[in-house]
């Protein structure tokens, strides 16, 4: 495990164990998550034979009592609490289990008495980190002082000695395990989609190695599939610039068994974010600055078009961004209307006339910033990117799910599943698999999938060191 991740890990278990701590002091002595915290077996059986739930999370921490006891080393209470029916494969808020936690500790025994009960050695945690993961890496002076910073942030006498020593035996122990499960890897998600790699395009199944890719010798990006499977839509950079919004780049297409490459633009624009109608009509559309403003208006073209032969569907004088569309035609757009001011809108394209702009009701929206917005394919649900006040940046954002009515035009309901904590990083396009049982997303450099039923988050690109963005499914244009 990197130094930087393993620092990550540690933050997040010590503030999590940081707040145990102090609701230990706060609580009764028979609060079942003290009684794990301090080993007291014999009130942990009478609290089982009372018929509690021995499977409940903390509030706000999202701890069971098993992970408590697996934080804390206490050994004896968290064998007495799978005897007694402790789940081991819960998850907390950072879709770690308990088997993480001992394993990072070095609780040997604790470890040893999870595997026995069949907890599983290769889930992985919201940082695509399996239990081996945390322990695998090389003991050095940078990983003594995380442990060193954690035992003083909470007041403990960690045995460094003992946990060096353990990491080895533990990681010998779960490679076995990981072994003889079969798993060895990653396995495929079964679900089939195009993504940047490198600078070229791919269609694959997430989760597997890549083939040979779609595009090459050239910097591709953002390929989104058609509603009728058989067309990706991207932009190639032709003219490269420190700030993104200056580049010169072309709007293509290309079928997904990499076959009839069509170029819709001629290049000395600035064209962005290209998707597809989902109205039956397979119209590629996508954003043009406009370099006298610095806005930007939506365009629109045909497959077969050439380069000059696209239009606009909205005034290039206000700035309109679109992002996803709707069956009835209707495209969800953010604007900075010239009557009805900035907002999120439903645009109704009117061909040789106005727009129609109808203003989404979001409370998120009055704080921040939605941005790469995406429609569930059954248009009930949307998932975006998220940040709180309005100045724009990349890093640190958080992505989100909420209820989505087209009719009322509201998003509502919104609940954060990737960087809650706003760690630092480039998480960004959500994507909708073509179930919705799942979104796919990019946590720069890799890619993720969260799948809804179970809020696990599971890491799908396989190439370490490869450059992967911008994940769309098939014939789900976003």
């Amino acid at each position: 495990m990197k130094k930087v991740v393993a620092c990550v890990l540690v933050i997040v278990f010590g503030s999590v164990f940081g707040q145990i701590g102090r609701s230990e002091a706060a609580v009764a002595g028979d609060d079942i998550w003290a009684l794990a915290a301090t080993g007291d077996i014999e009130a942990i059986k009478e609290y089982a034979a009372a018929g509690a739930d021995i499977n409940a999370k903390a509030p706000s921490i999202g701890l069971t009592p098993l992970m408590v006891a697996a934080l804390a080393g206490q050994g004896d209470a968290a064998r007495v609490l799978l005897n007694k029916g402790a789940k081991p494969d819960i998850r907390n808020n950072e879709n770690a289990t308990a088997l993480h936690m001992a394993a990072f500790f070095g609780h040997t025994g604790i470890v040893k008495a999870l595997v026995a009960k069949g907890a599983d050695v290769n889930v992985r945690n919201a940082r695509s980190e399996t239990p081996l993961d945390v322990v695998k890496g090389e003991w050095d002076e940078g990983l003594e002082g995380v442990y060193k910073a954690i035992g003083g942030y909470l007041k403990l006498k960690l045995d460094f000695e003992k946990i060096k020593a353990a990491r080895p035996k533990i990681a010998a122990m779960l490679a076995r395990e990981v072994k003889k499960s079969g798993k060895t890897g990653i396995k495929s998600t079964g679900f089939r989609g195009s993504y940047y790699m490198n600078g070229e395009i791919h269609v694959n199944v997430y989760g597997t190695p890549e083939g040979k890719p779609l595009t090459t010798g050239h910097q591709d990006f953002k390929p989104s599939w058609s509603k009728t499977g058989d067309m990706l839509v991207f932009f190639r950079r032709l003219k490269n610039d420190p700030v993104v919004t200056n580049w010169k780049t072309a709007i293509y297409i290309i079928n997904v068994d990499g076959t009839g490459l069509n170029q819709l633009t001629d290049g000395t624009h600035t064209d962005f974010n290209q998707t597809w109608t989902r109205d039956g009509s397979n119209t590629p559309i996508w954003n043009r600055k406009n370099p006298e403003t610095g806005g930007f208006c939506v365009m629109a073209s045909k497959v077969g078009n050439k380069p000059g032969q696209e239009i606009a569907l909205t005034d290039k004088r206000y700035h309109t961004w679109a992002y996803t569309c709707l069956i009835d035609g209707r495209i969800l757009v953010q604007c900075a209307h010239p009557k009805q001011g900035w907002g999120y809108y439903l645009m109704t394209p009117n061909a040789g006339g106005s727009p129609r702009f109808e203003r989404i009701d979001c409370e998120l929206a009055k704080k921040g910033l939605l941005d790469r917005v995406s429609i569930s394919p059954s248009e009930t649900k949307v998932c975006f990117e998220y940040q709180t006040g309005f100045e724009y940046k990349d890093t640190g954002r958080t992505l989100y799910i909420a209820d989505f009515d087209a009719k009322k035009r509201t998003i509502t309901n919104a609940k954060p599943f990737a960087n809650e904590e706003g760690t630092n990083r480039w998480f960004a396009y959500p994507r909708w698999t073509k179930d919705e049982t799942a979104i796919v997303y990019h946590a720069s450099p890799s890619l993720y999938l969260y799948t809804l039923k179970d809020a696990a988050t599971r890491k799908v690109s396989t190439k370490d060191g490869a450059d992967y963005r911008y994940p769309h499914c098939e014939a789900t244009p976003k």
